[in-house]
């Protein structure tokens, strides 16, 4: 061999950067370094010609000592490659090919020597939580960072900074975990990832969503004051809170997990909804939940005019005869409070107001569709016949011919309600369908040969009875009768008792006579012309 030689010194230093969290970053023993040299050329020996090493044969493999020196001695002169083909748990393994050359210069020189400084960079990877805008970081999440044996690498709670772990192993596979979000998000998936061999940063973003949940009526309309509460599959209580004028934002829930949102109370004059069941998607958007309150309106109303009718007690009770909701009619429709959908009830008339009858109750069942529902309660109101009978004063007998009367709201008859013509076979009038309140009845055409009364007869229905002028009528058959008497018109007395049957027919004969005569002398002219 040659007396030339030529010396490989190796100083390896680790770059360590600051503001970095460097605890699972172990540098103090750097022993675990390895590299291999070979020939990148063949390598010959000068004294007799031989072959030494062959081009891409391996000289050798070394291990650094503990801070990091290595130095190979005796080696031939000739063209080697150095290489790093091990480094420490942590290290980015360098993967430059380092040309060592050592040439004769004379022969009076017996040691080249050749210094690698060679420095070793961490892996560096740098933690972001966000929300799907991207645009800065969330504060107040705990996230871990766990190996692939479920040990935990590290563990923090973000702020407005990234975060950044230095010293993670090339080519293992870490997970990220959220353990708490912050309120109003959605607790994130994990994030797998898996160490690059690489000096740069390597990053891991993990957002977190939201899922807003907003109470409507069937108009889209917020409707304020419902207590709702979101429950996990074990019907655990994850969020409660009372609906308001903004979509509210759903707390603790996790992606891909599946939840019910009740409603556990509806404000006045709303149907209480039923569950909405949803699944928490993993996509980084917004998630809407949305909760629509129906309406039911219940009318209280007259069975004839369809008016609405005052003053009736309501009431509304479940299949348990429990009181959901009590009221007083008025002149609007009333909105219930406590029905929930699906559910069956029975509406109830307590007490009815004046003049009418206690309706049936009304069982019904509140529909599931988002469509205000109506419910309308019929009162019949009580309802009398009254009948006039026309009478001579004198002769106490019932005048059958035409005549009619009017019947009015005031005494003094001027606001009319109805005319009433008479029933000339049985010479009476009939007054139906009165409710209970005061009339008052007048004579507006007498029969023929009586005069125009002028009597006015007070009519009063309540509840004790039917009253003309004070006077309690009997009833028979639902109807309740009295009788209305016609002074016949005086007759003239001229003093001459007079056949007034003999005088007619005494004219009319002598009429057909004159009539007789003149065709005669009509005829007797035509002959002679």
């Amino acid at each position: 061999m040659s007396n030339q030689l030529g010396s490989l010194i190796i100083d390896k230093s680790i770059a360590i950067r600051d503001g970095i969290d460097t605890s699972i970053v172990d540098i103090s023993d750097l022993s675990g370094i390895k590299f291999r040299l070979i020939a990148k050329e063949n390598i010959i020996d000068y004294a007799d010609g031989s072959l030494i090493y062959e081009a891409g044969a391996e000289v050798g493999i070394y291990n650094l000592n503990e801070v990091g020196k290595l130095k190979i001695d005796n080696l031939p002169m000739g063209h080697y490659e150095l290489e790093e083909i091990e480094t420490l748990p942590g290290l980015v393994l360098d993967n430059t090919k380092y040309d060592i050359v050592f040439t004769q210069e004379d022969t009076i020189k017996k040691v080249y020597t050749e210094t690698r400084e060679i420095e070793n960079n961490t892996t560096v990877v740098e933690f972001s939580k966000t929300d799907i805008t991207g645009k800065k970081e969330l504060v107040g999440a705990k996230l871990t960072v766990t190996d692939e044996n479920n040990e935990i690498i590290d563990s923090w709670v973000s702020s407005e900074k990234t975060h950044k772990i230095e010293g993670l192993v090339v080519g293992k596979e870490y997970t990220l975990t959220e353990e708490i979000t912050p309120d109003e998000f959605v607790k994130a998936t994990s994030i797998k990832f898996k160490i690059e061999n690489t000096s740069d940063i390597q990053k891991v973003v993990m957002i977190d969503k939201q899922v807003t949940m907003t109470k409507t009526d069937i108009g889209g309309n917020e409707v304020e004051g419902a207590e709702l509460k979101v429950v996990d599959k074990e019907e655990n209580i994850v969020d409660s809170w009372i609906s308001g004028k903004e979509d509210h934002k759903i707390k603790g829930l996790i992606e891909g997990e599946t939840y019910t949102l009740y409603e556990d109370y509806a404000p006045d004059g709303f149907v209480i909804s039923n569950s909405v069941e949803f699944t928490v998607t993993s996509d980084k958007e917004t998630q809407k939940v949305q909760m629509i309150d129906k309406r039911l309106a219940i009318r209280k109303t007259d069975f004839i005019t369809g008016n609405e009718v005052e003053g009736a007690e309501l009431e509304i009770t479940d299949k348990d005869g429990n009181v959901i909701d009590s009221w007083t009619s008025g002149k609007e429709e009333h909105f219930v409070t406590g029905l929930m959908e699906g559910e069956t009830y029975t509406l109830t008339e307590k007490t009815c107001p004046y003049g009418y009858e206690v309706a049936e109750s009304i069982e019904f069942t509140v529909s599931e569709d988002k469509e205000t529902q109506r419910i309308e309660m019929k009162d019949m109101p009580i309802l009398n016949t009254i009948k006039l009978i026309k009478m001579d004063s004198e002769t106490k007998e019932t005048i059958k011919a035409k005549f009619k009367f009017g019947i009015y709201e005031d005494p003094e008859c001027t606001k009319l309600i109805r005319e009433v013509k008479s029933d000339k076979k049985s010479g009476t009038v009939t007054f139906e369908d009165l409710r209970y309140g005061t009339y008052f009845i007048k004579e507006l055409k007498a029969p023929k040969g009586y005069e125009l009364s002028n009597e006015i007869i007070k009519v009063e229905i309540n509840d004790t009875g039917v009253y003309a002028n004070g006077e309690l009528l009997e009833e028979s058959e639902s109807i309740y009768t009295f009788n209305f008497y016609n002074k016949q018109i005086p007759k003239i007395n001229t003093g001459l008792d007079i056949n007034y049957t003999l005088l007619i027919s005494c004219i009319v004969i002598s009429l057909a006579g004159i009539i007789s005569g003149i065709v005669m002398i009509k005829r007797k002219k035509q002959k002679n012309n």
